[in-house]
């Protein structure tokens, strides 16, 4: 059984702000370490290159191998992380499974939301940033309220919402600080939101939710 950290040993690191390859690309270069056909309609594949190409049916997405670490699922309305040392030493493709499941339907979503809006326009915490119509923060420091809001938030996602909203760092910059993966950064970032929206609209009584939210970062 190949492991998945035995397989991260195997593949290559792609270095910082390499432009990421498409699935074509990928399969013409015929490099694959390592395969698996998933059920009847879905395959994955990783690369030597250090990208894993997943496909269902005619849909396929392609990511860093390296970049699936920590994962985070909602259970009970709750934020769950599985740890990356919880895949390690599982058969390769588990992690890699979930992360292409992940990113399919956050695509297919937001093609169902925004149509009228660029892929390339769409940041990372899509998730988090629906029907924005005014910046939260602004509205916030009108009511000087920034300190009772925070306040709903525990102490990890107070932290990472000022250092994203108020102290302008990326996700990336985040997730090294925390060691977590991006995409939990990104997660954590949306149930933050949305539990400030939703206390914050009650507390209000706002008539509009929409206000009540964070402005997004291109």
């Amino acid at each position: 059984m190949l492991t998945l950290q035995e397989l991260k040993r195997i593949v290559d690191v792609p270095g910082f702000g390499v432009k990421l390859p498409t699935a074509k690309q990928l399969r013409t270069s015929r490099s694959v370490i390592a395969q698996e056909r998933i059920g009847l309609d879905s395959e994955i594949s990783a690369y030597q290159s250090g990208y894993v190409l997943y496909q269902v049916e005619k849909y396929f997405t392609v990511f860093l191998l390296h970049s699936c670490r920590d994962y985070l699922y909602l259970a009970d309305g709750k934020a769950v992380i599985l740890p990356e040392q919880f895949f390690e030493n599982r058969e390769w493709y588990l992690r890699l499974v979930l992360e292409g499941e992940d990113r399919l339907n956050r695509n297919h979503e937001e093609k169902e939301r925004s149509w009228n809006v660029s892929y390339s326009a769409v940041s990372e915490d899509w998730l988090a940033m629906e029907n924005l119509t005014e910046s939260m923060l602004e509205h916030l420091t009108r009511q000087e309220t920034v300190a009772e809001i925070l306040g709903i938030l525990s102490a990890r996602q107070k932290y990472v919402i000022q250092k994203y909203y108020l102290q302008g760092e990326t996700q990336e910059q985040i997730s090294k600080e925390l060691g977590i993966s991006q995409q939990a950064v990104s997660a954590m970032i949306s149930q933050a939101v949305r539990s400030i929206r939703k206390n914050y609209q009650a507390s209000q009584n706002c008539p509009d939710y929409r206000i009540c939210c964070w402005e997004g970062r291109a």
